[in-house]
């Protein structure tokens, strides 16, 4: 299967080399070229020396690959091995340094927890889930909002957690609960939006502003924060969820409604006060009308205010609405508080009470 040119350069190489050169020439026995066993003790043994840092003179020294082909070169050792088989023989024989993990910084102040003095000052909305009724193999979320002062809690059942559906749970919970001063999320993307199109605010937060309810958005992955509705979450992970389990244990006066479309809820609390006395009898909260129909459509950007608590990289930066901004490297690991006021299009970042830094906003104009 081969041309003739293939013959005549095999056939000269063959009555020059004699057979031994024709295995030596061809290319299907190359083998790679393995270090001695004696090298490969050497720089084990170097290495050891080097990480030992029992000597004066290695105390302060380096260890990797590099300083390992300087120590064999003193030694007059040839052929050199290259920087990358040194680095595979300390593998194989398991002297790599794993790489150094830091712990973060704890924060240097304290985290600026709102405070609350009466009902619907402050509510805690989150949802838990996926989760499974027994004999259903439907997927659930149960939505949560508890009122901080006086233990509120309104809860809906749904079958997905997209916007449209946090949408429907605000104007229920604001029908039953009335409306708060103030509303505290977690950073899930239904709430805040993806991606580019977060940094013109999503429909969630556009529909608390419209109702002049501030929004104020926890750090990620700091679920303590929103302790007061994760408190009332870990009920669910202490048993399986029945629905009529669900509708028993935790309500004093319940619904129960199951119907066919996907937005419906099994069931829901309303008003379950863990201290009903200590609720405002004088303070009258407004409500949504029983019959009013929250908008799912993007709203006009309305003027209030939405509050992001963050901490401080160690890069200096704090990272909302898709975005980065750089507050200094002298605050790092501090928690701050940054504002962005929608009608005057400014983000503050307030440091212990007092304003720090200010930019301006100009993604409010959609």
């Amino acid at each position: 299967g081969h041309g003739s040119a293939w013959f005549h350069l095999w056939w000269r190489r063959y009555r020059a080399l004699g057979p031994n050169g024709l295995f030596d020439l061809t290319r299907s026995n190359v083998q790679p070229r393995r270090i001695s066993a004696e090298l490969e003790r050497t720089i084990i043994g170097i290495r050891q020396r080097l990480a030992s840092q029992a000597q004066p003179g290695t105390r302060y020294s380096l260890i990797g690959a590099s300083s390992i082909l300087a120590e064999l070169r003193i030694l007059h050792i040839r052929p050199l091995p290259s920087v990358r088989t040194i680095e595979r023989v300390l593998e194989r024989n398991g002297e790599t340094v794993p790489k150094v993990r830091l712990a973060p910084y704890l924060a240097r102040s304290t985290y600026p927890k709102p405070q609350v003095n009466f009902s619907n000052q402050l509510h805690q909305v989150d949802a838990i889930g996926p989760i499974y009724l027994k004999g259903n193999r439907q997927r659930y979320y149960i939505f949560t909002c508890k009122d901080v002062y006086d233990g509120a809690v309104f809860l809906k059942l749904y079958r997905s957690r997209k916007m449209e559906v946090i949408l429907d749970f605000l104007g229920e919970c604001w029908k039953n609960l009335g409306l708060p001063e103030q509303v505290q999320f977690d950073n899930a993307r239904e709430i805040v939006g993806w991606g580019p199109a977060a940094r013109y605010l999503s429909r969630v937060l556009r529909l608390c502003l419209r109702f002049r309810v501030e929004v104020l958005l926890i750090p990620p992955g700091r679920p303590q924060h929103n302790g007061a509705v994760e408190n009332f979450h870990s009920w669910f992970s202490t048993a399986p969820v029945s629905a009529s389990l669900l509708s028993d244990q935790c309500t004093q006066t319940r619904t129960a409604a199951l119907a066919g479309n996907g937005q419906s809820s099994a069931c829901s609390i309303t008003d379950w006060r863990s201290n009903p006395g200590s609720a405002s009898q004088t303070h009258q909260d407004p409500q949504l009308p029983p019959h009013y129909v929250v908008p799912t459509e993007p709203l006009s950007i309305a003027a209030g205010h939405i509050n992001f608590f963050r901490q401080v990289t160690a890069h200096g930066n704090i990272h909302l609405l898709s975005q980065t901004f750089y507050v200094g490297k002298r605050v790092k690991g501090e928690y701050v508080k940054v504002r962005l006021d929608t009608k005057r299009a400014h983000l503050t970042v307030y440091r212990q009470g007092r304003i720090f830094k200010r930019w301006s906003y100009p993604f409010l104009k959609k």
